[in-house]
């Protein structure tokens, strides 16, 4: 219970950011908005990357530290406490020095409790989150200093996918993969990496060659992932798997995008690259993990119902619709396009409601 507590204010947070994030979101495809909203809007992407992942993501890191340990509070703790106020002071001030050292703290603080995890478990899968977790500091870091959001957004993007693929890692242990499947992964890694790193000297090459990275970390996503087991059971487990392989399609074609298209930082195409990777692929990881990660996190059994995939459906036809309006220069589509995305996310946070409200964990199994 005194977790709960510990937790209920910054869930709190993340639920009140990202309505933020997307109203800005509309706001930025030229819907009329509040004028508060509209005064944020420039700040879409923050808010929703380094502000709600990166306090959501810290958040999930210390209740995995707590349960190792057995313990109600941890130093991992610090990182999205330190992440939520630089959120607030963002979303409240607008992006200064203030909001963003507080963001940068806490990055820091979650670079260091995934190093405790590496140390723990020396593993490729921990070391691909301690990456991630480098990038957000890195990019965070980088807006500290006055770098253009644009430019910085490929790096908070390779906090997400490194992070979700490092976990998807840890689970495909559990197919029992040999050296081969565990070295073609950290070649895709290494590829994605590089590729970013490259941004440093000549960002235009190193945005196109992420590209490659994104591709064949979905290649090896759908050759070795637990999903394409569990999509063959039913409920809860099959629901999971159905949005995490839609989703590793969408990085596919994300970086298929970026490597197809002339190096660039604005317009359509830039545009269909980040909502295939932030909205096809992380939302579709999301929708997949919420079921999971919030009964842990609430202390609560959260009840399944097929209703979920509606908003799944309405999420994956949002992201296509949008992708097309983007390639095709349509813009009362991509507008089209974005208020179906924030319906799919209403709805999958009314079945998350329901779900939690009937708490029947039976609905969880395979049967």
């Amino acid at each position: 219970m005194k977790r709960l507590l510990l937790q209920l204010p910054l869930f709190a947070l993340i639920v009140a950011g990202l309505v933020i994030g997307i109203v800005t979101g509309l706001g930025r495809l030229g819907i009329p908005m509040p004028p508060v909203a509209d005064e944020r809007v420039v700040l879409h992407g923050p808010i929703l990357i380094a502000g709600v992942f990166g306090t959501l993501i810290a958040l999930e890191r210390a209740v995995a530290m707590k349960t190792l340990l057995g313990r109600t509070w941890t130093f991992a703790d610090v990182a999205p406490v330190l992440n939520g106020a630089g959120l607030i002071v963002l979303l409240v001030d607008g992006a200064g020095a203030p909001a963003i050292a507080l963001m940068s703290a806490g990055a820091a603080v979650l670079v260091a409790v995934n190093l405790f995890f590496l140390r723990r478990s020396p593993a490729l899968d921990v070391l691909t989150m301690v990456l991630g977790a480098a990038f957000l500091l890195l990019a965070d870091l980088a807006w500290l200093g006055e770098r253009p959001v644009p430019f910085l957004t490929p790096w908070w993007t390779a906090f997400l996918v490194l992070t979700i693929v490092g976990e998807r890692l840890e689970l495909a242990k559990l197919r029992a993969h040999g050296q081969v499947a565990q070295a073609a992964f950290g070649l895709a890694v290494a590829a994605y990496i590089g590729a970013l790193l490259l941004m440093v000297v000549d960002e235009g090459l190193g945005m196109r060659l992420s590209g490659v990275g994104m591709i064949a970390l979905t290649v090896w996503l759908l050759r070795y992932d637990i999903a394409l087991m569990t999509i063959r059971r039913s409920g809860l487990p099959q629901f999971v798997a159905a949005c995490l392989i839609s989703g590793y399609i969408w990085l596919g074609v994300s970086g298929a995008v970026i490597l197809l298209s002339e190096p660039m930082f604005a317009g359509f195409s830039y545009d269909a690259y980040l909502h295939a990777v932030l909205l096809g692929f992380v939302f579709s990881m999301v929708f997949g993990h919420a079921p999971i990660i919030f009964p842990a996190v609430m202390e609560r059994p959260i009840g399944f119902t097929p209703f979920a995939y509606v908003p799944l459906a309405v999420l994956h036809f949002s992201v296509a619709l949008r992708i097309l309006a983007d390639l095709a220069g349509i813009q009362t589509v991509r507008q089209a396009a974005g208020v179906w995305t924030g319906v799919a996310i209403v709805l999958y946070g009314a079945f998350i409601v329901y779900g939690l409200m009937r708490g029947d964990s039976r609905s969880w199994d395979s049967r």
